[in-house]
């Protein structure tokens, strides 16, 4: 074999190594699970995907430029909204509202029953193919096209959700009735029921799901609650963890391991990290009191919490193996709030600024250091990434900050 022929060989061989290098070289924090996330396109669900890690392979704004702002719709504080198909789906207390993701252009509303006895329900519409799912004093279903209702579940215990999101997977529908103490999972094309779970205490969780596994929480005033992991298929409880505060938001799970804050109406909550298969704890940590869901990315957990007038406003990234502290904010600048949910995208962490009961202002923070990058007065809950737009809610409005824009759209097309 002559020594030109070698090279040829030695070449391909080369060039096939580097070909399958490049394919698993994309890293893990900027990949969105396979299960439920809509990756650059799109953030269809509370906390983007099926496992609520919060992150996004999208591109982010680097800088606080306003692409557009809706106008007042009465969106409630603490919500979030869902990203699908050039839309944004947003709560608005007694409508869903469905907006053009790159003008803002309200598209239709459609009204529903929300649950009058309590003052706010912050839940977060989600997506899937083509329909738009929620719960208020009952669970539907609507076109995602043009807002007609589907399918409508009267919740069995006459009780509506508050706070909890509905999770879409595998042709199921798992929503809530808070005080009516149940989660129940729904067939997505015809909205009959599958199976019903009752807790101990208010279901409030937007559910987690993993390998085939529900985890949600429940929560008694002052009497601490319950982290649950339910069967997918069969509705049986797996395990139950029983929590001194109250687990009142919901889970993000990753590599075998729930992570879940709790609220604490007299001093510290806590941010749990448990064992997926057995509900055993591996850490915990003292954090402001929070109802916010954790956001998993770079081998970090990232929260706020904190009740403006009752205690400190702070942003947290702990490593998630050892749940040592990375960084926090500092109380004075006010990042984080109880009803923020925090949402990573492009190496920057986004929270949000409380402003009493609504929200005062959108904050980019480096999620490596948590110096602060940009922030802007609008918006500031639980932020949403798609399409290198970071979307917010704030004082009834949609904000949606970044630069870009469709091709053949121009400034306010």
């Amino acid at each position: 074999m002559t020594t030109i022929i070698k090279l040829q060989i030695l070449k391909t061989i080369a060039l096939l190594l580097l070909l399958v290098a490049l394919a698993q070289a994309v890293p893990g924090e900027d990949r969105s699970d396979d299960d439920g996330a809509a990756g650059e396109g799109g953030w269809p669900q509370f906390h983007n995907d099926l496992q609520n890690t919060g992150r996004s392979s999208s591109t982010a704004p680097g800088t606080n430029a306003t692409l557009w702002v809706s106008e007042d719709l009465g969106l409630q504080a603490g919500s979030s909204v869902a990203v699908a198909e050039g839309r944004v789906f947003a709560n608005g207390i007694h409508q869903i509202v469905s907006l053009d993701k790159f003008t803002g252009e309200v598209l239709w509303t459609a009204p529903f029953e929300r649950n009058s006895e309590v003052c706010c329900s912050w839940f977060t519409p989600a997506y899937h193919e083509g329909r738009v799912f929620f719960s208020g004093m009952d669970t539907i279903s609507l076109n995602a096209t043009d807002g007609r209702e589907v399918w409508r579940y009267a919740h069995p215990s006459k009780r509506g959700a508050v706070n909890g999101g509905v999770t879409v997977v595998d042709g199921r529908v798992i929503a809530s009735d808070w005080d009516g103490h149940h989660y129940f999972c729904l067939d997505l094309l015809t909205g009959e029921e599958i199976w019903s779970f009752e807790v101990e205490g208010s279901a409030q969780s937007t559910p987690a799901v993993c390998d085939g596994m529900v985890v949600v929480g429940s929560w008694e005033w002052g009497l601490g609650g319950v982290i649950y992991c339910i069967d997918l298929l069969t509705g049986q409880e797996i395990w139950r963890l029983d929590a001194e505060n109250s687990p009142a938001g919901s889970a993000a799970i990753e590599d075998g391991v729930v992570y879940m804050a709790t609220y604490n109406f007299y001093g510290d909550g806590d941010l749990l990290a448990l064992a997926l298969r057995d509900g055993a704890v591996l850490w915990r940590k003292a954090i402001t009191p929070t109802d916010s869901t954790p956001t998993l990315a770079l081998g970090n957990v990232y929260i706020s919490g904190g009740c403006e007038g009752f205690s400190d406003s702070v942003t947290y990234c702990f490593n998630a193996s050892t749940g040592d502290l990375i960084w926090s904010t500092d109380p004075e600048e006010k990042i984080g709030d109880w009803r923020c949910s925090t949402a990573y995208a492009d190496g920057l962490i986004f929270s949000g600024k409380p402003d009493f009961d609504d929200f005062g202002g959108t904050v980019a923070l480096d999620a490596v250091t948590g110096e602060l990058v940009w922030s802007h007065p609008g918006g500031g809950s639980s932020p949403a990434v798609s399409d290198g737009i970071v979307f917010a809610v704030g004082g009834g409005r949609v904000w949606a900050f970044g630069e870009i824009r469709p091709e053949g759209r121009g400034e306010g097309a």
